[in-house]
């Protein structure tokens, strides 16, 4: 399975809600995070891991077939233990290791048809005129958006270019503002959850105590036992302050 998490303004904290998405996959099942953001990666430099191994190696494993390639054998460990395989800080060389990658007959591909395998994809800020290719294989393409008047023209043009080429895109809130039912019924699409505003210290929610771990799990556990009809919205669950 193949998850991308994604935003489209600002830095509303996809970082922060595929790391937690990705610690808290439910039933047992271990999930990996990958970092695919087409503008560099910053996870390494973030927490002060090496340049490798990485999605460049990830990707050069594939060649010259991706048979045999294990995801896990291209990882290392954030301080909390989570399993994640980090970008370039190069643009470029970003772009064209996720175009490896997300290629037919790929990696991602083949991820996305194994329900074993679990991978969350944190796919940055999206460019529509530029969509990633890993949009086209991701199983579910999660975008966090702050509920707000500003953000809704963009959050139309987004959804719709991602329904172009074939994603299925839900919504994940973020603070105050429309509720989940008047955000499906102007954008057409699912809410999979809202989430608290999150403290600013530390990147990863993990404890299932917290507010926002408990929001991020509901939404994995929607992921994997969804009936999935494309405009139902789901019901505001409850934030705590």
């Amino acid at each position: 399975m193949l998850v991308a998490v994604a935003s489209v303004k600002g830095a509303p904290g996809v970082t922060r809600l595929a790391m937690t998405l990705t610690a808290l996959w439910p039933h047992g099942a271990s999930a990996t995070l990958v970092e695919t953001d087409a503008v560099g990666g910053t996870i390494a430099g973030r927490f002060g891991l090496a340049a490798s191994p990485s999605l460049t190696t990830l990707a050069a494993a594939m060649f010259p077939s991706v048979q045999g390639v294990r995801i896990g054998e291209h990882t290392q460990q954030l301080p909390s233990g989570l399993p994640v395989v980090v970008a370039p800080t190069d643009p470029a060389g970003v772009q064209a290791t996720v175009a490896d990658l997300a290629a037919a007959g790929g990696l991602l591909e083949q991820v996305s048809a194994d329900p074993e395998t679990v991978v969350v994809l944190d796919c940055g800020r999206l460019d529509v005129r530029r969509l990633s290719p890993v949009m086209t294989v991701a199983n579910e393409v999660l975008l966090l958006v702050r509920p707000v008047p500003e953000e809704i023209g963009l959050l139309d043009v987004a959804i719709k270019s991602l329904q172009r080429v074939g994603s299925h895109v839900r919504l994940v809130l973020r603070g105050a503002g429309y509720t989940a039912a008047e955000m499906s019924r102007t954008l057409g699409v699912e809410v999979a959850g809202r989430l608290p505003e999150a403290p600013d210290a530390g990147l990863l929610a993990r404890s299932r105590r917290n507010v926002y771990a408990r929001s991020v799990e509901q939404i994995a556990l929607g992921i994997i036992g969804r009936a999935r009809p494309s405009t139902a919205a789901v019901a505001e669950p409850e934030v705590a302050a």
